[in-house]
């Protein structure tokens, strides 16, 4: 039978040998040591939603892909690069604001910090460059709850490997949870890491992948199924493991292996379980007037809100939209809901936490 091996590790926080230790007792768990040669082409895929400090829990802590780049430094490896495409435009100089304010700066006497912000198509996927150019990838992912996926583990990590603007379009077309989860399938499948590692140290509850607020778990997890390690990090927040849309769809195209075998530390899942998005929170039932009109309709349920008191005019959710719903006037965003596809990505940029959730109603109650 077919098994799938997760490595769980205990944290008390991001102090550098502990992190590092933990490393090596994953790769050790996996045998990545066998795997690795001076020529191996390494990209360490880190989640940098947006600049960011490490503290906020909306990116990969800095302190532990340090412990991963040092391992595989150790292990020969010659070429090690970190990347990601945040949010928003994919640009130099977006690139170096974001690695100087998520701490990622601090690496670059073990990895490269890509600069090359080129992309190109490759099976239907357009690709940013170290994607293209790696062998090995490792996909360094953030554990936190998502408005629109639930939550956000290794496979929807892999998002970023999409450059800047293109995310949005991607929303377009793919317009709902279903289509967008197996786009990500699809992806991940495309991209194959060869091993997966989840900073479930501090994680993020509430309205994330940006707004939320912070939680401690104090895990690492590691694993060559982005698939397996995502149903674990499910029961670890205390939901379901197949209730994230993602790892639903996962285990019903056969993407996972019939066990999953937990090596290392007890996964001890949250108690209360984690804060759910206000997006998820807000959805009908389907047994409502609402909820069956959505349904047979094809209508979202929920919808982006400007709480205009904290807004700053900043721009971001009108540069994320995929539907170019969005203005700036007066220093204040203004949206149209009209066409609004719910992707959430003006909440999930917004530096101010100035969006939220309403649900639209077709039948008052």
């Amino acid at each position: 039978m077919c098994v799938s091996v997760v490595s769980i590790r205990r944290s008390a926080g991001y102090e550098e040998e502990a992190l590092y230790e933990a490393v090596c007792a994953h790769f050790e768990a996996l045998e990545v040591e066998k795997e690795l040669t001076p020529e191996t082409k390494v990209l360490l895929k880190v989640n940098l939603l947006a600049a960011r400090e490490p503290e906020s829990a909306a990116t990969t802590h800095p302190a532990l892909v340090r412990a991963v780049a040092r391992r595989v430094k150790e292990l020969g490896v010659k070429q090690i690069v970190l990347a990601d495409s945040p949010g928003g435009m994919y640009t130099a100089a977006i690139l170096r604001k974001t690695y100087t304010v998520c701490g990622m700066d601090g690496l670059s006497d073990l990895a490269a910090l890509n600069m090359d912000v080129s992309a190109a198509d490759r099976n239907g996927f357009t690709l940013i460059r170290p994607v293209l150019d790696a062998d090995y990838i490792i996909d360094c992912a953030k554990l936190k709850t998502h408005g629109l996926t639930t939550m956000t583990g290794c496979v929807k990590n892999l998002f970023g490997c999409i450059p800047g603007l293109k995310k949005p379009e991607i929303h377009c077309v793919k317009p709902t949870i279903d289509s967008f989860a197996h786009y990500l399938i699809a992806l991940c499948e495309e991209v194959k890491p060869k091993l997966c590692l989840l900073d479930a140290v501090e994680c993020m509850e509430g309205n994330g992948p940006g707004g939320g607020s912070v939680r401690f778990m104090g895990y690492t997890l590691c694993s060559r199924s982005p698939y397996g390690i995502d149903e674990q990090a499910a029961l670890l927040m205390g939901l379901p493991a197949n209730m994230p849309p993602i790892n639903r769809l996962a285990r019903q195209m056969g993407m996972l292996c019939g066990k999953t075998e937990l090596v290392g530390d007890e996964l001890i899942p949250a108690e209360p379980p984690f804060i759910l998005p206000d997006a998820i929170l807000q959805k009908e039932r389907f047994f409502t007037p609402n909820g069956i009109f959505h349904c047979f309709l094809g209508q979202r349920r929920t919808l982006p809100h400007v709480v205009e008191e904290n807004c700053v005019g900043c721009g971001r959710c009108a540069e994320s939209c995929p539907r170019h719903l969005i203005r700036v006037e007066n220093h204040k965003a203004v949206m149209e809901s009209k066409g609004c596809i719910s992707c959430f990505c003006c909440q999930e940029m917004c530096p101010a936490h100035a969006i939220d959730v309403r649900r639209k109603r077709f039948f008052q109650r």
